[in-house]
């Protein structure tokens, strides 16, 4: 029998470990490596900018690291805030709020979309979506 209490807490995990690997600061460098770990190479990003440009994990991963090479950005801080799994079966999905601050400027939330699968014994991410609140997008109530 499913042990869904199990897989949830994993997924949160998982979600957790690449808030903490993707944070840079003057004394702190990323890892990139962890941050992708738990994400499969074919999966699809879809970030906030609109038109939306899906890209894949590797090309995001070198435009952060670019920012953090060329100190584009000196610091980036993003903290998951409160994350909802659900899991039938080898398939998830979560979506949870974050909050960002980028170079000490004020802090913004938003939210991030995860469609996992069951692989090999492990929870991977086929495909993640994101987008910041607004004023036309307040954060919803149950993200808060």
């Amino acid at each position: 029998m499913a042990d869904y209490a199990k897989d949830e807490a994993r997924i949160r995990e998982i979600v957790e470990q690449m808030f903490e690997a993707i944070n840079w600061s003057a004394d702190k460098a990323p890892d990139f490596t962890a941050f992708a770990a738990a994400v499969r190479k074919d999966a699809l990003l879809a970030p906030s900018a609109r038109p939306v440009s899906p890209t894949d994990i590797e090309t995001f991963v070198g435009r952060m690291r670019g920012q953090y090479e060329s100190g584009g950005m000196k610091t980036f801080d993003e903290r998951a805030n409160k994350t909802i799994v659900k899991v039938f079966g080898n398939l998830a999905v979560a979506i949870g709020s974050y909050r960002a601050q980028i170079d000490g400027g004020p802090i913004g939330r938003g939210a991030n979309g995860f469609l996992l699968v069951r692989n090999d014994g492990d929870w991977q991410i086929a495909a993640m979506g994101w987008d910041s609140e607004g004023e036309d997008k307040p954060m919803p109530a149950e993200l808060a």
